[in-house]
């Protein structure tokens, strides 16, 4: 057969063609697009603030690796590092905005001009499978393209609505708007959800954040969305917001329940919280903290028990493990007795810091923890020696023995065995040997 250059040409021609094709269909080919209009608006703004919490997800206990060590200023660890408004910001201009500075501040762009990319290039840029952005491991397709729609319809200047600190919107019309779409759970004057602060203290305090969930909901809640649920415009939204500022500023939560707050159930949390509370022992894992100690032995679930640092004295490295395997090095809470108990309740929960344990104990188990601290300690050394000998009457304890402990303990102290190996080892053995 002999091949004319006609031939060739023609050949050249079709291959060219069928290539043409076959690039048009890959390039049509585009599930972000073709999903999209199923995609959920409401959920995209969800997941920003915290995915785990939408999505069924488990918090991340690392950092986000390898992004979040190209920034050294914002200490915040684990879970927090992982949320999209971390780095990018409730305005959503990242360090252009709200966190250019301060303790949020990260150094990374916002998303504001993203509004108008290119579905296939912002979805990709979420998931970043591979790349240092890479959020493939926790967020489905969906959730991506969820985000995706967040992105490109959700986002908004807040600085139409927000100058200075202050909403710029219609405080009288946003009080219609608050009564028809908040009260309800919020209360009137915003104080019934009082975990920490009321609407007035948010909003005040990070405008932002609160528009942001003024349009979308707060993560793990029942507070729906005011704009996909509650069909209103972004300037009502705004006027929530300016109404929102002129409610009255929150009391605290360890002020409010103070009266009801359990002395007694503290004292059990600070020795095992889960079997208090009905929690999970956190085993496997060990507490973040306590990681930070280079002496202390323990592991897992211990870790995470408040005696392993502060002590069974409540004096911490100062007293009976101020040396040995129980040592760590950290200070006691006997010296807090008299700090503000708002204070004391805020460190116990330290809510995005080192000693964050609100994913574990509620609001209640912290003010249980609390009215301990400040009702319940007491200077264990007006009791005993500096060989840790008992220092009080032990024939009044004799009396006192039998008609509160003899019940479940024996007479001699060994109904129960404290330590399983080798002979009874009951009350008398733990009273001298802790």
């Amino acid at each position: 057969m002999v091949i004319t250059k006609r031939w060739v040409v023609a050949l050249l021609i079709l291959t060219f063609a069928i290539i043409m094709i076959s690039c048009e269909d890959e390039k049509d080919d585009s599930w972000a697009k073709d999903n999209y209009s199923a995609a959920s608006l409401e959920n995209g703004g969800l997941l920003y603030d915290k995915w785990w919490k939408v999505n069924g997800g488990t918090e991340p206990t690392s950092d986000f690796d390898p992004l979040w060590a190209s920034q050294s200023t914002n200490s915040r660890s684990d879970g927090d590092t992982w949320r999209c408004k971390e780095c990018h910001g409730w305005d959503y201009i990242g360090d252009e905005g709200r966190y250019k500075d301060g303790s949020h501040f990260t150094g990374f762009d916002g998303l504001l001009d993203n509004k108008d990319d290119d579905t296939d290039d912002i979805f990709d840029a979420i998931l970043n499978e591979g790349g240092s952005h890479d959020l493939s491991v926790v967020l489905s397709d969906e959730d991506a393209l969820d985000l995706t729609k967040f992105i490109k319809e959700g986002l908004v200047d807040m600085s139409n609505y927000i100058t200075d600190g202050l909403a710029t919107g219609d405080a009288a019309s946003g009080a219609t708007l608050y009564t028809a779409n908040c009260a309800s759970c919020h209360g009137d004057d915003g104080k019934f959800i009082t975990a920490f602060d009321g609407v007035g203290y948010l909003a005040n305090d990070n405008p932002q954040e609160t528009l942001h969930k003024i349009r979308w909901g707060h993560p793990g809640s029942s507070m729906t969305s005011a704009v996909a649920d509650g069909g209103l415009t972004d300037d009502e939204t705004g006027d929530i917001l300016a109404y929102s500022q002129t409610l009255p500023e929150a009391v605290h939560y360890a002020t409010v329940n103070w009266d009801v707050a359990s002395m007694k159930n503290g004292g059990l949390l600070y020795d095992k919280w889960w079997k208090v509370n009905g929690g999970t022992d956190p085993s496997p894992t060990t507490f973040s903290l306590y990681s930070d100690s280079s002496s202390g032995g323990k592991t897992e679930g211990d870790t995470w028990r408040c005696k392993e640092c502060h002590g069974w004295d409540y004096i911490g490295d100062q007293g009976r493990y101020s040396e040995g395997s129980h040592y760590t090095g950290f200070a006691g809470l006997l010296d807090n007795k008299d700090d503000a108990k708002t204070a004391i309740f805020d460190a116990i929960l330290d809510v995005g810091g080192p000693h964050d344990l609100s994913a574990v104990l509620s609001n209640d188990d912290a003010l249980d923890l609390t009215k301990f601290v400040v009702d319940g300690m007491i200077d264990m050394y007006d009791y005993m020696d500096s060989n840790y000998l008992g220092t009080g009457d032990a024939t009044a304890g004799a009396t006192l023995f039998a008609s509160n402990c003899v019940s479940c303990h024996g007479t001699d102290g060994n109904m129960l065995d404290f330590k399983d190996d080798a002979g009874v080892q009951g009350v008398g053995w733990l009273a001298d040997d802790n």
